[in-house]
Formats: C-alpha cells, structure tokens, sequence
C-alpha cells in the first residue's frame, strides 16, 4: 500500500494569511505514528496549535483516520520550508493527478477520479470506484480485459452500412430517441456522415450513419460512398444493413460486424440476419439492438469479472 503524501491545497506560489498542508494516508495506523514521530498527533476532529516541524506554529486537525490538515502561515516560503521538512521526514509529495483530486486516498483512486471524470458510459460508474478496493492488494497475477472496459471510458465507434432508402437514418433517430437524421423515401437523402453520441444499454458509443451503397455516376455521391468506406475500416463494430428486399452489404473480414435487417415489418429477410428489427412495429426490437451492440463491444463477462481493470490513466507515467 502506497505510503504517506503530502499536497498543498491552497496557492502554493502566491502569498496568502493562511496556508493548508494536507497530509493522506490510506493506512491510519500508519499515519497516527507518523504524526506522533513528528509532534503532530492531535485529537480527531478538533483544531490544536502545534509547532510545525520548527518552521512555523499554527493549528493542526485531523478529519478522520487518513486525513490531517496543517494550517501555516500562508507565505511561498514558508510552505515551501514545511513541505521540504515533511519530505525530509519520509512523506512524499502526491503525484500531479493526486494534487488535482486531494481528497483521494491514494494515487491509485486520485487516477480513479481521473478517469470517472471523463468516463462517457454510465456502465463505466460502478466499476471504476470498485478499482481502489480491488488493487489495495498490490499487483495481481492476472488483470481485466482492458482492451474492452476502456469502451466504457471511451467511446467506441460504430459504423451502420446498406443500401440506399433501407431505414438506416430512422434507425439513428430511433436509437438515440430523438430526430437527429433526415429521414426520407428518396434514395441518397443521407449524401454524408451524420453522427451522434448514443447511450446503448449503458454503453456510450459514436454512432455513424453513412450515405447508403448505391450504383451512381454522381462525383458527389461516389465520394460520400468512398468516405463510408474509409470510415467503416476504423469502427470498432458495424453494423451491416439491409431489408427483407435488400441483403447487408459484405463487411470487412478484420472487424467485428452484426447483420441487421431493418423494415421487419415488411417480411422476413432471405440472408442470414443476425438482429431483426422493426422501429414502427415493435419498438422493444430497438432496445434489443441496442442490448446486442453493447454485448458485441462489452459483454457482460467483462462487466462482471472480478480483477482488478488497468483503466486509463492508471498505467500513466
């Protein structure tokens, strides 16, 4: 378990009255002998004025059993000279990301904080404050899958390609429960990439609806297709389109893909389709996509696994 640190809480380079020096130590046990090797032990909870290692006198509290707080006086130098005195005790200074969330316990959950504060998945909460339980042991032998929960921090991004005037554009606007894609019968009304952020089943994702695959001789629209193209090549996941009348185009081998057949409600398809779905007629067909894509990018197998996650920032220099 790291050891003691210690962090400036107020501005450490301009002058002020008083001056807060904050010392942490997960291990309570650990922190009361250190306070009592250097004449800092105080009741919890009430302000005493000490002597601060000789470099200053002013009132010491200690909030609870990781927590104590020195008052100096406020000056550059005078908190500099305290610092340097703790360091010289054995304290260390928090690492930056520490500095930035004081009230963590350790560098390990000021990381956690970190990262919860840029987590886009509502999935992501829970588990990234388990992570300061699950490492408190040291380095495990073995670790989550990382590759997969950093998608609960960072979106991954999933491509939909078909036919032209399939429904993929009401299919956006269905899953993100909100018009965010024109929709129309004409062929083409979808001439570039529209996107969006879609909370699926917990799982954040950009979303991409590309212009459908038709056969054209518009300059405009071959472009928009090669630009469908290049940007399915970087998804984490497509989703393959088509109708009963219109089979899913082929994806690329080395991505992940699931087989969608939208407009059910005109029949079933004649290719295999791997979700069915109808936004008209059974809108709980759009809950189980969603439900299916957040199980492709992150299974519940991953969620439920018990190591401890090299989340982002964790493996951090």
């Amino acid at each position: 378990m790291p050891g003691p640190v210690w962090t400036i809480l107020t501005p450490a380079a301009a002058p002020g009255a008083i001056g807060i020096v904050q010392i942490r130590d997960r291990d309570g046990r650990r922190l009361t002998r250190l306070l009592k090797r250097l004449g800092l032990d105080v009741p919890r909870g009430r302000p005493v004025l000490r002597d601060l290692l000789g470099v200053d006198r002013g009132p010491i509290v200690r909030w609870d059993d990781a927590t104590v707080d020195l008052f100096p006086h406020g000056g550059p130098a005078i908190l500099r000279r305290l610092t340097a005195a703790l360091t010289d005790a054995g304290v260390d200074a928090a690492p930056e990301s520490h500095r930035a969330y004081p009230e963590a316990g350790d560098e390990i959950e000021a990381r956690m904080l970190a990262a919860l504060a840029r987590a886009a998945s509502p999935l992501a909460i829970d588990l990234l404050l388990d992570q300061p339980r699950r490492w408190a042991g040291g380095p495990p032998e073995a670790c989550a899958d990382a590759r997969v929960l950093d998608r609960l921090v960072d979106p991954p991004l999933v491509v939909a390609i078909g036919p032209a005037n399939i429904g993929k554009s009401t299919l956006l606007n269905a899953l993100a429960g909100r018009p965010v894609a024109i929709v129309a019968d004409a062929p083409g009304t979808t001439r570039d990439h529209v996107g969006a952020l879609l909370d699926l089943d917990g799982l954040v994702v950009r979303y991409l609806d590309t212009p459908g695959v038709m056969e054209t001789t518009s300059a405009i629209d071959l472009e928009a297709q090669r630009l469908a193209e290049r940007t399915a090549r970087e998804a984490d996941l497509l989703l393959l389109c088509g109708d009963p009348g219109s089979p899913c185009p082929t994806g690329d081998q080395g991505t992940d893909a699931i087989r969608v057949c939208l407009r059910a409600d005109l029949g079933g398809p004649a290719w295999a389709a791997d979700a069915v779905v109808s936004v008209h007629r059974d809108r709980e067909s759009v809950g189980v996509l969603a439900s299916t894509i957040r199980e492709r990018l992150v299974p519940l197998s991953a969620l439920e696994d018990p190591r401890p996650w090299v989340f982002p920032g964790l493996d951090a220099d």
